[in-house]
């Protein structure tokens, strides 16, 4: 079987899919590429279909070697991309020799990227998806993210490869992130300074952010609200802790939480906000829900049409 010996893992480094779906009920988030564009464009390139998984990078620090050849493909954030200690254009598809080393590592822009591998990786699926969640201890390898010197088994190259699509990459930041949000149950709740304060303020992105979430820094929002049930989350939720520092609940969110939530963030303003690094300046607009769901078709719709020869 072929396998992929990594040399260097890097900080969080780990296997994800498109997600894990159904589970909430359960207390298990839903995981998956914190930038599916990325991983759609790189399963496209390799003729995958939608559901192999990658090894999800963030801020790139990666080696390895393949015990048999292969074709590759690295998405998301801008890398530099070394095959045997030389350097290679990093779009597209190359090819990889067996025992050739594989060296990726971060530019200045982004967080996360991706290495798709032609053969997919084929580690067990659990609860119908290979995707890490490693607070919960499941998925990927051993269910927690990459070490040096683990092992992964990957499936056999005959994938038929495709032209990369520019189009379905990661966009320059703009030097302020809008962040569009939907009003929760709880708008009406918060203080009507704390609303203008969110609606009015700049906010700053900080080092306190993973895959779980993203706190922001700015003025501190002080909701007015002084007891509240724990409720379930979902992907985007701001929460407005005791310290008054927003926080936008990503992938590997808790299912259940009890900080008032103004709203939550849209999909694809989520997106742009993982692949930001600290210092990253965001301001919220409000977004009604009719709004949200055409963004959100327009969206996909441009994926599926850029990518449609996918089957």
């Amino acid at each position: 079987m072929n396998s992929l010996l990594i040399h260097k893992a890097g900080i969080a480094s780990s296997v994800q899919d498109t997600g894990r779906f159904g589970a909430l009920s359960i207390g298990i988030p839903p995981s998956g590429a914190m930038d599916r564009p990325a991983l759609m464009s790189g399963q496209h390139q390799l003729g995958h279909r939608n559901d192999e998984a990658a090894i999800e990078m963030a801020y790139a620090d990666f080696a390895a070697t393949l015990t048999e050849a292969s074709d590759i493909v690295v998405t998301g954030a801008p890398v530099s991309l070394r095959i045997n200690q030389r350097p290679v254009r990093p779009a597209g598809v190359h090819h990889i020799e067996a025992g050739q080393t594989l060296e990726i590592k971060a530019t200045n822009q982004g967080v996360y990227s991706y290495l798709h591998l032609s053969g997919g990786i084929i580690t067990a699926l659990q609860l119908d998806s290979r995707s890490t969640s490693p607070r919960e201890g499941i998925g990927g390898l051993d269910g927690g993210f990459l070490k040096d010197g683990d092992t992964l088994p990957v499936g056999a190259c005959g994938k038929t490869t495709r032209p990369a699509d520019p189009h379905v990459t990661i966009k320059h930041q703009r030097t302020v992130l809008a962040l569009r949000f939907v009003a929760g149950f709880q708008f009406n709740d918060f203080a009507d300074e704390a609303i203008k304060q969110l609606l009015a303020e700049e906010f700053v992105v900080t080092a306190k952010a993973n895959r779980m979430g993203v706190t922001l820094s700015g003025v501190h929002l002080l909701s007015g609200i002084t007891a509240l049930y724990s409720e379930a989350t979902c992907y985007g939720a701001i929460q407005v802790p005791p310290d008054g520092n927003p926080i936008i609940l990503l992938n590997d969110r808790q299912t259940v939480g009890g900080y008032p939530k103004p709203g939550a963030v849209i999909s694809s303003d989520c997106l742009r906000l993982a692949q930001s690094r600290p210092g990253q300046r965001v301001r919220f607009a409000l977004c009604s829900p009719d709004e949200a769901d055409r963004i959100g078709w327009l969206e996909q719709h441009y994926l599926e049409t850029r990518l449609r020869d996918i089957h």
